[in-house]
């Protein structure tokens, strides 16, 4: 099998040039966010074209080049030059020194602080995995699974940007949740303001906004609450108009076994705030809240709308 860095070589030149709607970016996104190394070895390549600055990269691309254009003599001679310019690449890394690389977890039911050397702050949902990756000329978040809240310092020369797979965030300094499941990225802005943009378009948001991002549409808002976003902090959950999949996503973050959703002939919609130490309470009360059935087998529950 080949090695994780190969792979990711072959993914970027496979949608180097590939058109925004081409299927294989959704493959991609599954891809990264299987696990936090993906991501970081494609974000390699990513930048590769910036700075060349790995070797091993640059080798790994030039084999995944010759696999996909069957070794034609104008590839080669390309990465050589690509190679050539690993000298200059090399230079430009030295003036940005990498300020902070690592990665960040949650357990199911657990929820953790995080202080960044910048001053920033994130607070980790359940269920969360984010790698943070500091330079000295940009300030990198990935979340590849789950919810955090970001407190951002402000620097003016040095954005901090989130990618959440299905969308960017782009923003100079505020307070605002991303949420990522695996259909929606949902993005909730306390204070200041961020860009939020993916393929098909983009958005700014202000204090107060909520933003939803899916693969196939641009960003559009959300007539939500805010502050539902933040709750968690507190130790509760909001659902506002949240539908079976949303709470089963939400109410799987803090209990071991999942809440899964079977098909049904209604589409509730529920408010309703959740204590967090007592979901298996309001996942009993559910039947008497709206038209849904509970049931469990092995710990595992199920809904379904009546």
């Amino acid at each position: 099998m080949s090695s994780v860095r190969e792979q990711a070589a072959s993914w970027f030149t496979r949608l180097l040039h590939a058109p925004k709607d081409h299927p294989d970016h959704e493959q991609l996104r599954l891809w990264l966010a299987a696990n936090p190394v993906h991501a970081r070895e494609y974000q390699a390549f990513c930048e590769l074209w910036g700075d060349f600055s790995s070797t091993a990269n640059t080798q790994a691309l030039a084999q995944a080049m010759d696999q996909r254009h069957g070794r034609r003599t104008f590839m080669r001679r390309g990465m050589l030059g690509l190679v050539g310019l690993l000298a200059v690449g090399l230079a430009w890394r030295y003036r940005q020194p990498l300020e902070l690389e690592a990665q960040y977890a949650t357990a199911i039911g657990e929820r953790r602080r995080i202080s960044l050397p910048d001053g920033s702050e994130l607070y980790l949902a359940a269920d969360t995995r984010l790698h943070v990756r500091f330079e000295q000329s940009q300030r990198q978040v990935f979340l590849l699974q789950g919810q955090a809240i970001f407190d951002v310092a402000h620097e003016a020369n040095r954005a901090f940007r989130v990618d959440g797979g299905l969308a960017q965030i782009t923003v100079l300094g505020t307070r605002f949740v991303v949420a990522r499941d695996t259909l929606e990225l949902r993005v909730s802005v306390a204070r200041g303001s961020v860009r939020v943009e993916n393929d098909k378009g983009s958005l700014v948001l202000t204090s107060g906004d909520v933003a939803s991002s899916h693969s196939h549409t641009a960003p559009r808002r959300l007539d939500v609450a805010a502050s539902n976003a933040f709750a968690f902090e507190q130790g509760r959950l909001v659902l506002e108009q949240a539908g079976l999949e949303e709470i089963a996503t939400s109410l799987s973050r803090y209990r071991r076994q999942p809440v899964r959703v079977l098909p049904g002939k209604g589409k509730p919609s529920i408010n309703a705030v959740v204590q967090l130490d007592n979901v298996e309470g309001f996942v009993q009360a559910l039947p008497s809240i709206a038209p849904i059935e509970v049931s469990s087998s092995g710990g595992v529950i199920y809904l379904r709308g009546l």
